[in-house]
């Protein structure tokens, strides 16, 4: 009785909706394919997996927070071996099922963090030993992902991090320290600044450094920093040319200038743009979108689920389909704001940033202000093993509210 008394119903109400939409939505850019059923399926064993967490006894999720980090390391070691994929290994494959272990290794992580960080005062936290410590956690996973190769997965490692960091009380400073040698290597990407980089890249050292100084007053702080981002910039080189897989400097190339190979890797963003400006204000009408039936469109029930939503539903559409996901977002961060306990509260934050993270790459994605990385909308977007990790993750919201005067 108290659980179901303190589930915030609001918010699954919302979630329910966006599945709802999703496989509707789903049904259209396939024809009425298969896809949809498996997705209804899906949706189901979601649902389940959301109803179960919640009602998982206090305390556990805190107890398997590091062996559930060690089985997600194996299951990511077993995908570089076994796995199973058409450009890549991603998927581990058990008779008619297959599974996405980087999608479990999100939350594994998250969970293994809340632990980590929520025993350490707010004094330790802002210790070095503790950063290091967290990123013993979050880099053999985004090093295993990046293995597959996945890049966009491992960056949304980083986007858990740093939000996590900074509720569990770190200085912003230090976050920015943390960032420095990532603006680093963007200032000193010779096609983001097209023969300007030396430049930009020498002004960004020079700041960064006096601004440091000024900040911390120690010396070797700044000495410290000032070779850790000289050392970024000058990787860049080398990071772009035997990091990178051939089709992930097309999709960044690719964003700076999607005309620069309009049949080629350019198409995708160009054809959703297109499918998103074409709907207009109320859309061509569900079942009625033409970049999508005409097969314009790639990828239209997975990652480009939302053009189909903008072809379709129209500007009305996409603005309901944001003010759910805003609504969703909002009121998560509501629930973790009203935990007690660190364990909950650091946790709530890392699923709430999971969610956000996925929500804006996405949508960015596909009306070109971000780089295409493959990373699904949630809840939406086709992928039995992404709809369950996000309903498993608000399960785990609702399981921290339960709990949250604990």
């Amino acid at each position: 009785m108290r659980l179901l008394r303190e589930t915030d119903t609001a918010l699954l109400w919302a979630v329910g909706a966006i599945v709802l939409l999703g496989i509707a939505m789903i049904y259209s850019a396939s024809s009425g394919a298969v896809e949809w059923q498996k997705q209804a399926a899906y949706a189901i064993l979601a649902g389940g997996a959301l109803v179960a967490v919640i009602h998982v006894p206090n305390r556990m999720l805190y107890a398997l927070a590091y062996p559930f980090y060690l089985v997600s390391l194996v299951s990511l070691v077993i995908v570089l071996l076994w796995g199973s994929g058409e450009d890549s290994s991603r998927w581990i494959t058990l008779g008619p099922f297959s599974m996405q272990p980087s999608e479990f290794a999100k939350v594994a992580a998250i969970l293994t963090l809340a632990h980590y960080l929520g025993d350490r005062t707010v004094e330790q936290i802002n210790h070095y030993k503790t950063l290091f410590g967290a990123l013993v956690i979050v880099l053999p996973p985004i090093y295993l992902i990046i293995r597959q190769p996945d890049l966009g997965t491992a960056l949304t490692l980083v986007a858990i991090l740093l939000p996590m960091l900074y509720w569990a009380g770190m200085n912003p400073l230090y976050l920015i320290v943390i960032i420095a040698p990532g603006l680093s290597v963007a200032c000193s990407f010779e096609p983001l600044w097209q023969g300007a980089a030396p430049f930009v890249f020498a002004a960004f050292i020079i700041l960064s450094s006096l601004a440091l100084h000024l900040f911390f007053a120690r010396l070797w702080i700044t000495l410290s920093m000032l070779g850790v981002n000289v050392a970024a910039g000058l990787a860049t080189v080398y990071l772009w040319e035997h990091l990178l897989h051939g089709y992930q400097k097309d999709r960044i190339l690719t964003f700076l200038d999607p005309e620069r190979d309009r049949l080629g890797a350019g198409w995708n963003i160009i054809q959703s743009k297109i499918a998103i400006g074409s709907g207009g204000l109320t859309g061509k009408g569900y079942l009625g979108g033409t970049q999508t039936k005409f097969e314009f469109l790639p990828a239209s029930h997975t990652d480009f689920i939302f053009s189909v939503i903008g072809e379709e539903l129209g500007f009305i559409g996409t603005v309901v389909v944001l003010s759910l996901f805003a609504f969703v977002i909002w009121r998560s961060l509501h629930l973790a704001a009203g935990v007690n306990n660190r364990f909950y509260r650091l946790m709530a934050i890392g699923l709430v940033s999971l969610i956000t993270f996925h929500v804006f790459v996405n949508i960015g994605m596909t009306i070109g202000v971000m780089p295409v990385t493959g990373i699904p909308l949630p809840f939406i977007s086709y992928g039995g093993s992404a709809l369950l990790t996000n309903c498993t993750a608000i399960g785990l919201l609702l399981h921290a509210h339960t709990y949250r005067h604990e």
